[in-house]
């Protein structure tokens, strides 16, 4: 496994070079390398084995890096989450959660709890699997946000894992910064990935337990590279409008996980870097496509290019391709054909399939790829279809808004109209807002406000738009 085996190189290579970086803390490679070892013997010490699946809940990312690693490199499957959704993950085949964080486990799952004499030496031998490190065997099951339909366990073989980390090398800009800030959640694929390019390459990675934090981090660790969603970059600004930083060690940022706003990428532009890469993907497919700061400025919803090992498509409703300038529905041909895992097995099916990620867009005549909206999120106002995101730019430049998302919802003769959930930073006359967006567009502007004290978000902080349209519809 690359890059477990790779922690251990550096940890003999480098011992002293800082691994992971928090705002009170930071490990070395060499005390990760041991700390593995010491997990490794406490994880068959509590009765797991190779070839089991353990749920694993456990929020801090040094604890975190060092229990997966290790249940990875026993060949114990691992499905990681944050602490709060682990009672209520339910898949038949894990045996346990490991946490180190005092919750209730559903019925039929042990509790391993994680505490600090995992992290003391020991000389404890321990075997290990000699077909853990197969290519085809199964070692993660990464949870979809639900964007691309229902929330859904989809499987990464070693060789999966081990390609995902690669493809983030090969296109992987501003090789210069040496230390990369993650803003996001490690239960996301994305971020697992991200976190072990990072450590592969003997970089250093830094975590943040807030935006005010991340902040302060940046000048204090000199953070080259900046790794968030579109939400927790508007947040690291935000932050930086009350913390004195100048972000002068920023070579690079990098956002996936949504659509970036005019008003937003300006703001990136200018406090804190003008290299910008935003990539187009899912948990399915991984990386899909990826876009300069040029691409992005160039047209509304443009993702870029996509990368060279990944077919796309844009197909109609029948599966068949249509030319360039023509809308329709992505496809993208991918290991596994984005299915869920099966119950049970350790060597799943890998044979390409076409993928439907839920997006419509199109390709240029230069081959960039427009995301248009997601067909499951289209607002059929009277016949007229609106991707929620564009109702979402009318606001993006009002100060008096600290955040927005659009949904639709059935009005009193059953067709859709356009709602706009908002957290307001004070008082807002709900229907000035109205009155201010239908002067900006008619056919955009929202018939109804829902004031909300936040907008929920999943880990890659995309909108919730169902639990939005729920409260809605209940009063």
């Amino acid at each position: 496994m690359i890059f477990v085996d790779a922690i251990f190189m550096h940890g003999r290579l480098f011992p002293n070079r800082p691994a992971i970086m928090l705002a009170d803390r930071l490990v070395t490679f060499g005390m990760l390398a041991e700390a593995i070892h010491w997990v490794s013997a406490r994880i068959l010490a509590a009765g797991l084995r190779p070839g089991d699946t353990v749920i694993v809940a456990i929020d801090n990312p040094i604890r975190f890096i060092a229990v997966m690693s290790a249940l990875m490199r026993l060949g114990i499957v691992v499905v990681p989450v944050h602490s709060s959704d682990a009672p209520k993950v339910a898949l038949a085949r894990a045996v346990a959660i490991v946490t180190d964080t005092a919750l209730a486990a559903p019925v039929g799952l042990r509790l391993v709890m994680v505490d600090d004499l995992w992290f003391q030496p020991n000389r404890v031998p321990y075997p290990l699997d000699p077909h853990a490190s197969d290519p085809g065997r199964l070692t993660l099951l990464a949870l979809t946000s639900g964007t691309t339909g229902q929330p859904k366990f989809i499987p990464f073989t070693v060789e999966d894992l081990d390609r995902r980390i690669r493809d983030l090398y090969r296109y992987q800009p501003a090789p210069g910064t040496e230390r990369d800030l993650l803003l996001l959640g490690l239960s996301s694929q994305w971020a697992l990935a991200q976190a072990a390019r990072v450590l592969v390459a003997a970089r250093t990675l830094c975590f943040a337990a807030s935006a005010e934090e991340a902040a302060r981090m940046i000048d204090l660790y000199q953070v080259g590279t900046v790794i968030g969603s579109p939400q927790q970059l508007s947040a690291l600004l935000e932050a930086l409008d009350e913390t004195p930083a100048s972000c002068a060690s920023l070579r690079l940022v990098k956002t996936g996980g949504g659509r970036l706003s005019p008003q937003l990428l300006e703001r990136i532009k200018h406090r804190l870097s003008p290299h910008i890469v935003s990539i187009y993907g899912s948990t399915e497919a991984g990386r899909t496509a990826m876009a300069s700061l040029a691409m992005l400025e160039s047209e509304p919803g443009c993702v870029g290019l996509p990368v060279p090992d990944k077919p796309v498509d844009i197909v109609d409703d029948e599966d068949r391709p249509l030319p360039a300038g023509a809308t329709g529905r992505i496809r993208i041909l991918i290991a596994g054909g984005g299915q869920a895992v099966v119950p049970d097995g350790l060597y799943p099916d890998r044979t390409p399939g076409w993928f439907h990620p839920g997006d419509t867009g199109y390709f240029r005549e230069d081959g960039l790829l427009i995301v248009v909206g997601r067909t499951d999120e289209l607002i059929n106002a009277g016949g007229l279809k609106v991707a929620p995101e564009r109702v979402e730019l009318l606001v993006a430049d009002r100060r008096d808004i600290a955040d927005c998302a659009a949904f639709g919802l059935p009005g009193p003769a059953g067709i859709d109209q356009i709602w706009l959930a908002i957290v307001p930073r004070g008082p807002v006359r709900t229907d000035e807002l109205l009155a201010w967006c239908a002067g900006r567009s008619e056919h955009l502007a929202p018939k109804r406000i829902l004031v909300v004290d936040a907008i929920p978000r999943n880990a890659m902080g995309k909108p919730e738009r169902a639990r939005l349209k729920a409260r809605a519809a209940g009063g």
